[in-house]
């Protein structure tokens, strides 16, 4: 059974209602749904009770992105987890895809293609052949939603995001990557798969590179490596970024202000 964690703050109804139609219509019924509401939990509980898959509602008080996932983690029955949005849907045959795949897999994680079927793109440039073991380099490039984890073969103490980041913490992104950057360091097989597995509107250039994800970038990198090599790899990305930057000097300046202090995965 996959078990999907779904935080919300109640507060985009519609956005949820196409989520869990999505999972009703899956062609395989071996999931569970877990919405952890960070608000407006009657709304969401109302949303819930008109479906008839499986879900748990975890109610929390406290807001974070990773926080919420955590606190999901600790109530899934499922021999496998994914992380989904509340405005992301998933395509009728995803939970099948995923039975599948580690039916005949050895590989403890996989990650799959987002696709925004309303512009018709993909969300961002895939490769197009698939990876038994992904590089390291390409983990940068994962985003949560399309992250497939088996928990039967994976140590608990890995099945958590660092709460420093993501969306409602101090930094607003990159908790996925050091998520699967410990999996990886740790030895379990991060392979990719070239499918659509969940739909998700595609970001617009501006929302992906504001000064305060640009930022976010040097406690990032400071969690994920040991100086210089964290530097060294903040100035690379803000040299191919550096053009779409409104005050690219100044953000990278606190961007570097944050690679002292942060701690991580470094190995």
């Amino acid at each position: 059974m996959l078990s999907i964690i779904i935080p919300t703050l109640g507060t985009r109804e519609q956005e949820l209602s196409r989520l869990f139609e999505s999972l009703e219509n899956q062609t395989s019924t071996k999931f569970e749904v877990i919405v952890v509401s960070q608000d407006k939990h009657e709304v969401v509980a109302g949303l819930l009770c008109e479906r008839a898959f499986a879900y748990k509602q975890v109610q929390l008080s406290k807001r974070g992105l990773s926080y919420a996932r955590n606190e999901g983690i600790k109530v899934i029955s499922g021999q496998y987890v994914t992380f989904s949005d509340d405005d992301c849907w998933y395509p009728n045959d995803a939970v099948e895809k995923v039975e599948n795949f580690f039916a005949q897999s050895k590989a403890q994680v996989v990650c799959y293609q987002i696709y925004d079927p309303t512009t018709k793109q993909s969300y961002k440039n895939y490769p197009v052949e698939k990876a038994e073991n992904v590089r390291t380099r390409d983990l940068f490039r994962k985003s949560s939603i399309e992250i497939f984890v088996d928990v039967q073969t994976v140590d608990r103490e890995y099945l958590r995001f660092n709460e420093n980041f993501g969306l409602g913490a101090k930094h607003p992104s990159g908790e996925e990557n050091i998520f699967l950057f410990a999996l990886q360091r740790a030895g379990y097989i991060i392979s990719y798969i070239p499918e659509v597995i969940v739909y998700h509107l595609k970001p617009t250039q501006a929302s992906r590179l504001d000064e305060r994800t640009m930022v976010s970038k040097g406690a990032l990198f400071a969690a994920l490596y040991r100086k210089p090599l964290d530097i060294i790899l903040l100035t690379v990305l803000f040299a191919k970024k550096v053009r779409h930057l409104k005050r690219p000097v100044q953000t990278y300046a606190k961007a570097v202000a944050l690679t002292f202090g942060e701690r991580g995965v470094k190995r």
